[in-house]
């Protein structure tokens, strides 16, 4: 990657130029860092009453990066220097606001435990050190690293005029990693004393970088897989794939499950308090319209098939019609499902009496009852238990949007990749002529991938430092260190296919895409559906 950041650029800022000039290349970069570094040191000097908060901040860089990613894909298909610049510019504001989020989260984290600190008699020289509040504690923090890596090393790169169809794609895809942010929430949580070491922002701050890196080069595979010829049907296949196993495995209960056919539930609370019951409230209209949007897609992979397998042109016009009206559905699916969840008063009059049984036992469970006389307990008295409790608790039962962020950021990913794929379609021969070579491209990806595999390493050597002091063991199996792992190992198939082997273009750029996919599985995947000690379900 140092090659391609060492070459000459034409930068313009208001009563600046700089030309064939190395600032020039990292002007951007570095307007975004600075700014966001004293954005940070005036939340200091102000403090949090009269400051914006880090949420709102992180809305501004969300909204920043969507708005340049509309400016580079516009730049794509009708090429302007105004559309470059905009590009250019909005995402350096991205970037600000992104780390300028994470800053002033750090600061107010600090103040937070300050309070709390002065309230229980603790007086300044008791006070633990500030960079124990480097905001690295959950999946929120984590995911703001990640979009900043993601938004950073875009900016080092998309600069370039052969390059600026990067942001096109890598800035939608920080854009999601912040929406599902959005959705986990912003609330503080007290650190474990076992985590409380120097090496936690050591490993975090190099996983959320490296990702950044990672979605940087799964953004220019796909790139070059488009430029290679690989037609956008055979890209719609897969992408109805994804969102039919999205759909199917979204929800707790499957849509398309026999006993569950057509119903999206959503787990519920009690009150205010952060912690989900083992209830799930079925939502009106989200199930059958992902159905319909799962029937559709199914007939899109059925008559995109036929078209690459005859080139049957009627089926090929088909094929698009259908992805069209999936995207709509799901669309709606989506809006339809955030409106019912915001606004649904009567919770309880769309909880299914079945899962009562189930509920009890949870509750037992909670209450470290012993598994064996659990077992005693019969059906009618477990559902007349629940009901007791449903009674005197109903009212206060509510939904909440951060119930379960993979939910709905599967969702929304599933959306986004139908609409990438119809946007792809659109003059699609232009879109290839404004790409750049292939070699350029493939260089690209090969720079991005090895320095994807050496955060990698790095993540995982700082791991083991940091889980020996703390459990007393280097490594253990645990879930996220083994899908962290493989993830490290398909990059280094990665390199070592194309080093040892002399696999490049769509071979190289297949095995980016997986490795990818493994890193968003470590992330996300193993975080909230497999049990472990990086577990934040």
């Amino acid at each position: 990657m140092s090659e391609v950041l060492k070459q000459s650029a034409v930068i313009e800022a208001p009563g600046l130029r700089f030309k064939n000039s190395a600032l020039a290349s990292y002007l951007p970069a570095i307007v975004a860092v600075v700014g966001a570094v004293l954005l940070t040191l005036l939340r200091i000097q102000m403090g949090g009453d009269n400051f914006i908060s880090d949420g709102a901040l992180m809305m501004l860089a969300l909204a920043c990066y969507l708005t340049a990613a509309v400016f580079h894909l516009t730049d794509l298909y009708a090429p302007s220097n105004v559309a470059t610049k905009l590009g250019l510019w909005s995402a350096t504001l991205g970037v600000f606001f992104n780390l300028g989020s994470w800053g002033v989260r750090w600061i107010a984290a600090h103040d937070r435990e300050l309070v709390m600190l002065t309230k229980s008699g603790y007086g300044p020289d008791q006070m633990p050190w500030f960079f124990r509040y480097i905001p690295f504690a959950n999946l929120y923090d984590l995911s703001l690293a990640f979009a900043f890596g993601a938004g950073i090393t875009t900016l080092l790169i998309a600069h370039r005029k052969s390059f600026r169809f990067l942001g096109a794609i890598s800035l939608p895809l920080a854009a999601l990693i912040l929406i599902l942010a959005r959705f986990i929430g912003n609330d503080f949580i007290d650190l474990p004393p076992v985590l409380d070491s120097y090496w936690r922002p050591i490993h975090v701050g190099i996983a959320s970088l490296s990702y950044g890196v990672a979605l940087v080069c799964f953004a220019v595979a796909v790139v070059y897989l488009l430029k290679d010829g690989v037609k956008t049907e055979a890209m719609a296949i897969w992408s109805s794939i994804f969102a039919l196993s999205v759909f199917a495995t979204v929800s707790k209960f499957s849509v398309f499950a026999p006993s569950t056919f057509g119903t999206y539930s959503a787990s519920v609370f009690r009150g205010e308090s952060r912690f989900s019951l083992a209830l799930r409230a079925d939502i009106p209209y989200v199930g059958w319209l992902l159905v319909l949007a799962g029937v559709l897609l199914v007939g899109v992979i059925i008559a995109f098939g036929k078209y690459l397998s005859s080139n049957s042109e009627a089926a090929r016009g088909w094929g698009h019609r259908l992805l069209n009206l999936s995207l709509v559905a799901q669309g709606i699916a989506i809006v339809t499902l955030v409106s019912q969840i915001k606004s649904m008063k009567n919770v309880l009059a769309q909880v299914n009496p079945r899962q009562y049984e189930r509920f009890s036992i949870w509750m037992l469970q909670q209450e470290k009852i012993d598994p064996a006389r659990i077992a005693q307990f019969s059906g009618p008295e477990l559902r007349q238990m629940a009901e007791g409790w449903v009674e005197q608790n109903g009212a206060m039962l509510r939904l909440s949007l951060n119930a379960n962020p993979v939910e709905l950021a599967a969702l929304i990913t599933a959306f986004a990749a139908t609409l990438f794929v119809i946007i792809f379609s659109f003059r699609t021969d232009k879109l290839r002529a404004a790409l750049p070579p292939l070699e350029k491209i493939d260089s690209l990806m090969y720079k991005t991938a090895g320095v994807s595999f050496a955060g990698l390493a790095l993540l995982l050597m700082t791991g083991a430092i940091w889980a020996n002091e703390s459990w007393g063991r280097y490594w253990g199996w645990d879930s996220k260190e083994t899908g962290a792992f493989v993830a490290w190992l398909t990059y280094g198939a990665f390199l070592h296919t194309r080093i040892s082997r002399g696999w490049t273009g769509r071979a190289s750029a297949y095995f980016a895409v997986v490795a990818f996919l493994l890193v968003i599985f470590t992330y996300l995947g193993v975080s909230y559906l497999l049990p472990g000690l990086h577990s934040y379900a």
